[in-house]
């Protein structure tokens, strides 16, 4: 009671990967973050980045480090039915701010935006 096949042969239903080994090096050695090589070489997930990392790796025998590549996906957090909202600070990049604990901030919302300010 199982579907059928329908004579689709499994050729058909491959696709092409996007690796380019001389891109991926270029785009490391230039020092770029995850999300810019991600832009530059048309790859949707950060998976397959970290998949094409990690052949390049085996490749060249070289290890290669890229920014933002092993953060956690928090960079667009969300409410949960209870209404609450969670901040892991450790997973969004800053910049240049450090906190560190005991750190208290000030809470204001305009224009469709929360705004933190360290008091």
């Amino acid at each position: 009671m199982g579907k059928k096949n329908t004579g689709e042969t499994t050729e058909a239903k491959r696709f092409e990967s996007k690796y380019d080994a001389k891109a991926l090096r270029g785009c490391i050695q230039e020092g770029l973050d995850a999300k810019t090589i991600m832009e530059r070489l048309g790859i949707r997930h950060k998976q397959t980045l970290k998949q094409y990392v990690l052949r390049l790796l085996s490749d060249d025998r070289t290890f290669y480090e890229v920014r933002g590549l092993y953060l956690k996906s928090s960079a667009h957090p969300r409410v949960n039915a209870k209404g609450e909202l969670k901040l892991v600070l450790r997973n969004l990049d800053l910049g240049d701010l450090a906190v560190a604990a005991g750190d208290e901030f000030a809470v204001t919302a305009e224009d469709n935006r929360i705004i933190l300010t360290r008091v």
